[in-house]
C-alpha cells in the first residue's frame, strides 16, 4: 500500500528550509513579522486603541494601598483611584512589603517606578529568549516560539516577570555561585510557590549526580520551610487568602499548562485523580529532562538553560508570562534528534513547525475556540517526551542492565564518578 505524500519524510527539516528561506532580506522579514504577528498585533492594537497598561502590578498597588489603611487587600472587585486593578492574589505579606513604598510614593509615584524597573527587565527576557547566542537554539527555533504568546504578556505587568529576569540573571551566573540563584528562586516563590519548580534546574548541572541530589534536596527543604512559614505567618487575612485562591487561581484561571488539559478535559484541578496524574506527568518529564540533559550533548552552560526551560513543564499553572524560558530550551529539544538521523529530526522540527504556524493562523482568523499557548504547551509536551525517548532508545541495553542489577550503578553515583 502506498503511503499519501505528506506520510513521505520530508526531504528537508525545518530549521534548513528556513535558514535559505531567509537569506534574503525580505523573507528574513516576512518570516520574523508572521511568527510577532500574534504578539506584535496584540500590542499594536492595545496602543492604537488606548487600552489599559500594568494592571497586574495594579493589583500589588492597591493591595498595598488597602493593607496601609487597615483594610483587607482581597476583593475579587477591587477599586483604588487612578488605577484599574485585578485581583489581588498573591500572600499578605507582599502586600505588607510594597505598602511603604506605596505610602511614600503614592498609587501612581510607585507605578512609575515599577515601570522604569520592569521595561529593561522585558529586554532582558526578549534578549534571553530570542537573541542571546546559543550554539545548540538556533534563533529561527526561539523566534517561532512567541508565537503562542499574546501582547498581554507585556502589557500585563505582572511581578513574576521581574522574578523571572532576576532568575535567570542569577541562573547565568551559576558557574560562580549557586546562591544568588537558589536565594532567587526562594524568595521568587514567597511571591508565586510554583517558582520552587525552577529548582530543577539544580538536578541538571553538569556536576556528579549525588552532589546535584544534595544541593537540590537541601533547597527544596529550605523552599517548603519558607513557604510554610509564609502560610503560618499570613495573619487576620490567612482564611481570605486562602478563599482567593481557590476562587481564581484553582479554579477561574487553571493557566496553559497541565492543568489547562485537565479543565479542558472536565476535570477539577484539586481532585485526587488529577493530583495523581499531576505527579505522574511529573515524574516523566523530570525522567525526560535528565535524559537529554545527559545525553543531549549539552554544555555546561546549555544544560542551565535547558533546565530553566524545562522546569516550566513541571509548573501545573503555568501562565503565559512564564514561557520565556521555554524558547532556546524548545530550540535545544528540537536540534538534538539531528545526530539520530534525518527522519526524526526532519519530522520533530516540521511538527514543531506546524503548531506555531497554527497558533499564527489562529490569531489572524481570530478562532475563539483555540487558545494558542495551551495547544502549543501541549505540543512541547509531546515533543520533549518523543526526543526523549529517541535519545534514550540508542542506550536501551545500558538502561536495562541497570535495572537488572543497580549496584553498580550506585556505586558509581555514592563515588561522585556519574
Amino acid at each position: 500500500m502506498k503511503l499519501p505524500a505528506w506520510l513521505h519524510t520530508p526531504t528537508v527539516d525545518a530549521l534548513t528550509w528556513f535558514e535559505r528561506f531567509t537569506q534574503r532580506k525580505r523573507n528574513l522579514w516576512f518570516f520574523s513579522l508572521f511568527f510577532l504577528f500574534p504578539l506584535v498585533g496584540n500590542l499594536v492594537s492595545r496602543l492604537t486603541k488606548a487600552r489599559y497598561w500594568l494592571p497586574d502590578f495594579d493589583a500589588v498597588l492597591c493591595a498595598a494601598h488597602n493593607v496601609s489603611h487597615g483594610l483587607s487587600p482581597y476583593d475579587l472587585t477591587p477599586v483604588c483611584d487612578g488605577i484599574r486593578p485585578t485581583p489581588f492574589v498573591y500572600a499578605p505579606q507582599v502586600a505588607h512589603f510594597f505598602a511603604p513604598l506605596e505610602t511614600v510614593f503614592g498609587l501612581g509615584g510607585t507605578r512609575w517606578a515599577f515601570a522604569l524597573v520592569y521595561a529593561p527587565a522585558m529586554l532582558w527576557l526578549f534578549w534571553y529568549a530570542v537573541l542571546k547566542p546559543i550554539d545548540k537554539a538556533p534563533w529561527h527555533l526561539r523566534l517561532m516560539t512567541l508565537a503562542a504568546m499574546v501582547g498581554s504578556v507585556i502589557s500585563c505587568g505582572n511581578i513574576g516577570l521581574l522574578l523571572h529576569a532576576l532568575t535567570i540573571l542569577a541562573a547565568l551566573q551559576m558557574s560562580k555561585s549557586r546562591l544568588p540563584f537558589i536565594a532567587m528562586v526562594i524568595c521568587g516563590a514567597l511571591v508565586k510557590p510554583v517558582f520552587l519548580t525552577y529548582l530543577v534546574v539544580l538536578m541538571l548541572e553538569n556536576r556528579p549526580f549525588i552532589a546535584r541530589l544534595r544541593t537540590f534536596g537541601l533547597s527544596m527543604i529550605i523552599g517548603i520551610a519558607a513557604l510554610a512559614t509564609l502560610f503560618l505567618t499570613a495573619g487576620t487575612f490567612s482564611d481570605e487568602w486562602r478563599h482567593t485562591l481557590n476562587a481564581i487561581v484553582i479554579l477561574e484561571q487553571p493557566g496553559i499548562g497541565f492543568f489547562a488539559t485537565t479543565s479542558a478535559l472536565g476535570l477539577d484541578t484539586a481532585s485526587p485523580f488529577t493530583l495523581i496524574a499531576l505527579a505522574a506527568f511529573a515524574l516523566c518529564m523530570g525522567l525526560a529532562g535528565l535524559t537529554l540533559a545527559e545525553w543531549g550533548g549539552l554544555n555546561t552552560e546549555e544544560r542551565i538553560i535547558f533546565g530553566l526551560g524545562l522546569s516550566q513543564f513541571l509548573n501545573p499553572r503555568l501562565m503565559d508570562y512564564d514561557m520565556f524560558t521555554l524558547a532556546p530550551c524548545m530550540a535545544m529539544v528540537i536540534l538534538m534528534p539531528r545526530p539520530l538521523g534525518h527522519k526524526a529530526f526532519a519530522w520533530i522540527s516540521w511538527a514543531f513547525t506546524a503548531t506555531l504556524v497554527f497558533c499564527v493562523v489562529c490569531n489572524i482568523l481570530e478562532v475563539r475556540v483555540v487558545h494558542r499557548a495551551p495547544v502549543a504547551i501541549f505540543a512541547y509536551s509531546l515533543i520533549v517526551l518523543t526526543v526523549a525517548g529517541l535519545t534514550a532508545w540508542p542506550q536501551r541495553q545500558r538502561i536495562i542492565g541497570w535495572f537488572r542489577n543497580p549496584l553498580p550503578v550506585l556505586q558509581d553515583i555514592l563515588a561522585q564518578r556519574v
